[in-house]
């Protein structure tokens, strides 16, 4: 199987996971196939429509078991707790980002009716147009999601996120304080700052145009969002417990965490969503072709 081959495979399986997470034509490197299926520990009594509601036309993507650990004879994750430089790859990938596997945000009840028609859009074929389909940026917490690898590096003063899908980036800036009225952007503004091993990061400023997720789940430029990073199973995964608050659309906080591996044999790929986009956006429907 060829190199280009093994990329489109790569990318079918995301697309098929998420209509939503644009893959247009992807130059690679290297490439490691098609996400595994979810184990059945991932898929025990996790709903197969939103809130179990007996409606097909509410059926919700199921997830894909991501990342495996990193073949033998890789190289071992850097023994300094704090040091998270290299690549990493999301362990699990979720359609919906919720408090638990298959549970929606807690929506206030008007952006749940948005969810629902999102829904049943995306199972009709025609899902709504989000900002990723336009290939900007995915929007947080979506892109941390995303079931393609990230290589983290860091410098004086910053930790840098340098993601393959859509190669784009965030940067947390250290031991500085949150600006009172930032910009807003796509992936917000964020500050980071240690408590012991852990890396604590702080972002605000998003962008109201994006999705919470590939669900279509609504957030405001008032949302807020805590990740805390840190690595376990003797540095080879890095854990991210991520808290989402958003005083607009949810009814209260929620929280989750994501495992990422340690992948040192994976170099990250060049990602053109611009060129032979399949999922281009017409009258704000996206048309997946």
């Amino acid at each position: 199987m060829s190199p280009k081959t093994k990329m489109q495979l790569r990318v079918g399986a995301s697309a098929s996971a998420a209509l939503l997470c644009l893959a247009g034509v992807v130059h690679a490197q290297n490439s490691q196939g098609p996400a595994q299926a979810p184990s059945a520990a991932q898929t025990q009594n996790r709903p197969t429509t939103l809130d179990n509601i007996p409606d097909p036309t509410l059926t919700l993507t199921k997830p894909l078991r991501g990342a495996t650990p990193a073949p033998p004879g890789s190289a071992a994750p850097n023994p300094d707790p704090k040091n998270f430089e290299g690549v990493w790859w999301l362990k699990g990938y979720e359609y919906m980002i919720g408090p638990a596997p298959g549970i929606e945000p807690p929506l206030k009840p008007a952006y749940m009716d948005i969810l629902k028609r999102r829904i049943r859009a995306k199972n009709a074929g025609k899902p709504e147009t989000d900002t990723s389909t336009k290939c900007y940026p995915h929007g947080m917490p979506r892109l941390m999601e995303s079931p393609y690898p990230i290589e983290i590096w860091q410098t004086p003063g910053r930790v840098t996120i340098l993601h393959e899908v859509a190669h784009e980036v965030r940067r947390f800036y250290l031991d500085r304080k949150q600006q009172a009225n930032p910009k807003t952007s796509y992936l917000g503004h964020s500050v980071a700052h240690w408590e012991g091993d852990t890396l604590v990061v702080d972002t605000v400023g998003i962008d109201a145009s994006s999705f919470i997720d590939d669900e279509g789940a609504s957030h405001s430029d008032k949302e807020h969002i805590i990740e805390r990073f840190h690595k376990v199973d003797g540095g080879r995964q890095l854990q991210v417990d991520t808290t989402v608050e958003d005083p607009i659309t949810l009814e209260r906080p929620y929280s989750y965490s994501r495992y990422f591996q340690w992948r040192p044999d994976i170099r990250i790929s060049e990602y053109v969503c611009e060129e032979n986009n399949r999922n281009a956006p017409i009258n704000g429907v996206t048309v997946a072709q």
